[in-house]
């Protein structure tokens, strides 16, 4: 009973004071509780697993830790930089403080690549897939886990990230079908013989102006990397290239597929219908209606 009386008076001290900020609304003040909870008593997970976890009893010791954490979650520290643990695609990744945290919307990118690579590519011995700006390989490790046929590649310039991503392949055990590199978007393939063989190219790039990044709440900028979100002054630095160079690196028919935030899915999918290299587009919409995820697929007459 005084475990029930303690985990009530916690929930009641979270739900009056914890404010959730709009990318990370599957969070609530319930399962952040649950999470932290079995953070205190030693078993990191993400607050999607914790929640179908029974409590474990927490020693006095224990409970000084959870009132740590709950006091750092409520000062805008991330719930995925205490547990270090962030579900993506039913996956628990591991992160460490300071990394950028996946977000749920990205599943749609995802999604959209596991699909095209179990439907497409399932008869294939392997299908070939580059994911840029990988962080901590959330995409990546992710469709090699789903999609048993698939070597990827993937690469990022912020190296902490890149560690972490190492860190998950070997936690997964993909270590074998996965590749990741530290190093500026398609730097690293220009000597591996990627060139006019990749199947699938795929990413999550920053897409956010560097003046409203600045403004972005303390939870996100204070505790992520600046570089996880900058995408220039207009927000499509990094779009312009992927568009550009990535017809260099798919086959024939291959396909290019990335997420683009609010506002900019109608403008991009016109920037791609007017680049000869590619063909069919294909806009993916959230449930909201907005575009989120472009796919465009290479002409097989462009080489």
């Amino acid at each position: 009973m005084e475990q029930e009386v303690i985990f009530q008076n916690f929930l009641n001290l979270i739900e009056s004071q914890l404010i959730i900020l709009a990318d990370k609304s599957e969070e609530n003040a319930r399962n952040t509780l649950i999470a932290l909870w079995h953070t205190a008593a030693g078993n990191r997970v993400s607050h999607v697993c914790a929640n179908k976890l029974e409590l474990p009893y927490l020693e006095q010791f224990q409970i000084r830790i959870l009132e740590d954490l709950i006091k750092s979650r409520l000062h805008d520290v991330p719930l995925a930089h205490l547990t270090e643990r962030q579900n993506f695609m039913g996956l628990d990744y591991v992160i460490n403080k300071g990394l950028y945290i996946p977000r749920k919307e990205t599943e749609l990118l995802a999604e959209t690549a596991i699909e095209l690579g179990l439907k497409k590519y399932a008869n294939e011995p392997k299908v070939t897939v580059i994911d840029l700006c990988t962080g901590i390989g959330t995409i990546a490790l992710a469709i090699a886990h789903y999609c048993k046929n698939a070597t990827v590649f993937g690469s990022d310039i912020y190296k902490p990230a890149i560690d972490a991503a190492k860190i998950n392949a070997k936690y997964f055990g993909l270590e074998k079908s996965v590749t990741f590199y530290t190093a500026d978007m398609f730097d690293p393939f220009e000597f591996l013989d990627l060139k006019n063989k990749t199947d699938i190219i795929v990413s999550a790039p920053p897409y956010i102006s560097t003046a409203k990044v600045k403004q972005m709440a303390n939870e996100i900028i204070g505790h992520e990397p600046f570089e996880a979100f900058d995408a220039g002054p207009f927000g499509l630095s990094i779009f312009n290239r992927l568009i550009a160079i990535s017809p260099d690196y798919l086959r024939n028919n291959g396909y290019l597929i990335f997420e683009c935030g609010l506002g900019q899915g109608e403008f991009l999918a016109k920037r791609l219908s007017s680049n000869k290299n590619y063909g069919e587009i294909t806009k993916i919409r959230d449930e909201c209606g907005n575009i989120r995820v472009l796919k465009a697929q290479k002409n097989h007459q462009s080489n």
